[in-house]
């Protein structure tokens, strides 16, 4: 999923986001390692591409990583109007900018404060297009992180970031009653499909079952869907 950007899933995911007019989302998951940053700055960027104006937030204090992934600094930052957009990072596709995670100031009480996040939120709408907001897991927060879903109930709109094949099903539900209660408003999911098998990848799984019985045969077969045009698209 390193190539989001040119991903169709991408864009049928924007697509849903001009199309309902989303324009202040954060974006989390119920479990780290989902693929929520990359998932954030595909979007941001395919947004900037269109020549929207947009704000990339990161407040995952658990697992950082914007700053490594895009070579920026973790400049220190509140949520107060005219604070925090000096701190705000230009970047080098035209239109993104990023608030990365800050190390010592994200602990301060302005961040777990519902009021001033979402006064903070709205204040990006004077100069931004479109703010996403990448949250730390819903599920596993770490001591002294900002609850996720107090910042999706201060945004307007929350997409929950599920991995196909490992986010269990009590996961999700667990995850959808604490937004809930939060008073979060859920826009949609997305099925990151990062560790689930392709067809091909399946099916020739199932060939090396057989391969002891017909090992000619199999081989065949495998050589056949390795070159298959269809199977090799990406979907």
């Amino acid at each position: 999923m390193s190539t989001y950007e040119q991903d169709a899933a991408i864009e049928t995911i924007y697509a849903h986001l001009v199309r309902h007019s989303l324009d202040q989302i954060a974006i989390s998951s119920p479990e780290a390692d989902s693929g929520n940053s990359l998932l954030c700055q595909a979007i941001a960027r395919r947004a900037a591409e269109s020549g929207k104006r947009v704000l990339l937030i990161e407040l995952n204090m658990l697992m950082p990583s914007l700053h490594a992934s895009m070579s920026l600094l973790r400049n220190e930052w509140l949520p107060l109007t005219g604070h925090w957009e000096h701190a705000a990072q230009e970047t080098s596709t035209p239109g993104l900018y990023v608030l990365c995670c800050p190390e010592k100031s994200v602990r301060c009480v302005e961040f777990r404060d519902p009021e001033t996040l979402r006064l903070f939120f709205d204040s990006t709408r004077s100069q931004f297009d479109l703010m996403l907001c990448d949250t730390a897991p819903l599920l596993h927060v770490g001591e002294n992180g900002i609850p996720p879903e107090q910042v999706c109930a201060s945004c307007d709109h929350t997409l929950l970031n599920l991995l196909t094949g490992c986010t269990t099903e009590s996961q999700i539900d667990e995850a959808q009653q604490l937004l809930k209660h939060s008073g979060a408003a859920l826009a949609g999911s997305v099925m990151n499909d990062r560790y689930a098998p392709t067809l091909k990848q399946e099916l020739i799984r199932e060939t090396n079952r057989l391969r002891r019985i017909f090992p000619r045969w199999m081989r065949r077969i495998q050589n056949y869907l390795n070159r298959s045009v269809l199977l090799n698209q990406e979907l």
